[in-house]
């Protein structure tokens, strides 16, 4: 259990968390001045050097827990026993949709800061995605093995089953963020992606 000063420490930490969000998502992360972050949030400067270092391991932070949360969402739904192996891969489809809805300011800025950033600033946040990425491959190859060996997927590669599963979601939820739809045209055009996927386009 954690002690009233430790679950202080993760209030200050969060709410400084939130306020650099807000402020990476208006101004990009290179225009974003601890000294800006300090005045937003209303903590001193010296509080934040506290929890932070510098904006770097914010920017950090923000991406990694968001990554290790959706990484828990999908294992948690490539591990019930009571959905079917289709049902888990549309179940992985529709919740990163709504995982990339739901943190849109992180997403947004990640991927359109990820080649000014990661490659020179900070490449251990960039291998840990593509280590999450390849994570969530196998995840979906274990899935799509599942399928095969209960004879309800056709004996197509897994390996590539999983790879190109996985760039359909990711652009699936991407196309989310910049469409003007609400939950019901969401789930549509998700469940006309699947279908697609499943069943091809021809007739």
């Amino acid at each position: 259990m954690l002690t009233r000063k430790e679950r202080d420490d993760l209030r200050k930490r969060g709410e400084i968390l939130e306020t650099a969000l807000e402020i990476f998502a208006s101004r990009g992360f290179h225009s974003t001045t601890m000294a800006r972050i300090s005045k937003a949030s209303q903590y001193p400067l010296g509080t934040i050097y506290k929890y932070f270092p510098g904006k770097k391991e914010m920017y950090h932070d923000l991406v990694i827990n968001r990554v290790r949360e959706l990484g828990q969402v999908l294992f948690e739904i490539s591990q019930n026993q009571n959905i079917q192996v289709d049902d888990k891969l549309k179940s992985c489809l529709f919740a990163q949709a709504s995982f990339y809805r739901a943190n849109r300011e992180v997403v947004r800025i990640y991927i359109s800061e990820r080649s000014n950033i990661d490659a020179v600033a900070m490449p251990k946040l960039n291998e840990k995605v593509n280590t999450f990425h390849e994570a969530m491959v196998s995840l979906f190859r274990d899935i799509f093995d599942q399928g095969i060996a209960q004879g309800k997927f056709k004996s197509y590669p897994s390996e590539d089953m999983a790879a190109l599963f996985s760039d359909i979601v990711h652009s699936a939820a991407w196309a989310s963020l910049f469409r003007d739809e609400d939950d019901k045209e969401l789930n549509n055009r998700l469940s006309m992606i699947f279908d697609m996927f499943t069943n091809g386009i021809l007739q």
